[in-house]
């Protein structure tokens, strides 16, 4: 089922992005945060496994030079991020959290100008800027309110993100995007665990109110984003070029729009709507998308 052409993996990666928000939001009511995530892993590491065993993918994924980095990229990937994001969403819209995850280039540029000694590039100064406008306009439509909490939680998290795609990168060459996307989830369980037995521990009964809607949304969010999202989006990069790939998944914010709205999570604003195409136009521009898909016309 993996073997699929690159185009069509990178569009189910975009639409699994775009429904995760969606699906946490709509679990936040009945489960704690971090116990809905580690099931989500749990769900989604069941699915890998037949994979795993029928390629031996133990003996790449326990190598005293590899786990490290799973560790590492599945916690901070993964289990700290998607709670926060998870708790942020009793606060703010799924919408709200898309656009303000474009937020997460900005950390790009800035820890590359710290640790690579980078120096931006005008087109990037500029594009940082319409980031940075875009996501002013959902700080200051939220104003005091407690979406300002959730939104501030979303920025905080997101270099986070990018401190796991440099442990990615040091993975082996030749491991396979279904065995990253596999570490992905089963890496981020030992993290998850032990913040779920801290939260048991010292803040009391955890929540869970067994129903149709939180275990359909806990088998969605394994299946569609931790499972099949993560898989055919490193396959998507794997075997296309990087930057249509990333022209693609950028704009899933805009699909986030549409299945909130249309399950009344969210409503249409104008400053949602300006928000958007801000940080979307703003992340084109920053990643160099715009000119590298001009020149290949």
């Amino acid at each position: 089922m993996f073997n699929i052409a690159p185009v069509i993996a990178i569009w189910i990666a975009w639409f699994a992005t775009a429904a995760n928000l969606v699906i946490s939001k709509a679990a936040v009511p009945y489960v704690t945060s971090a116990l809905f995530i580690l099931l989500a892993c749990a769900v989604a590491s069941v699915c890998f496994l037949p994979y795993i065993q029928k390629t031996n993918g133990w003996r790449i994924l326990l190598d005293k030079k590899v786990w490290p980095q799973c560790l590492a990229m599945g916690t901070f990937g993964t289990a700290l991020p998607m709670t926060i994001f998870m708790i942020a969403l009793n606060y703010t819209t799924p919408v709200n959290g898309a656009i303000l995850n474009q937020f997460e280039i900005i950390y790009s540029l800035i820890l590359s100008a710290i640790l690579l000694k980078e120096r931006p590039t005008l087109r990037q100064i500029g594009g940082s800027l319409l980031i940075l406008l875009g996501v002013g306009l959902l700080l200051w439509q939220a104003g005091t309110t407690v979406q300002l909490k959730g939104d501030l939680m979303i920025i905080g998290c997101l270099w986070m993100f990018q401190l796991s795609h440099i442990f990615a990168k040091k993975l082996p060459a030749q491991m396979p995007p279904q065995l990253i996307a596999a570490a992905r989830a089963l890496f981020a369980i030992p993290a998850l665990a032990v913040l779920v037995a801290w939260l048991a521990a010292f803040q009391g009964p955890l929540q869970f109110e067994s129903n149709a809607t939180l275990w359909s949304m806990l088998v969605l969010c394994a299946v569609v984003n931790y499972f099949l999202g993560n898989t055919y989006w490193y396959q998507a990069i794997r075997h296309m070029d990087l930057s249509k790939a990333t022209a693609i998944i950028l704009s899933y914010p805009v699909m986030t729009f549409v299945l909130a709205v249309l399950l009344g999570q969210d409503k249409i604003t104008a400053y949602k709507i300006l928000g958007m195409v801000l940080a979307i136009g703003g992340a084109y521009i920053v990643t160099g998308l715009v000119k590298k898909q001009g020149e290949t016309k």
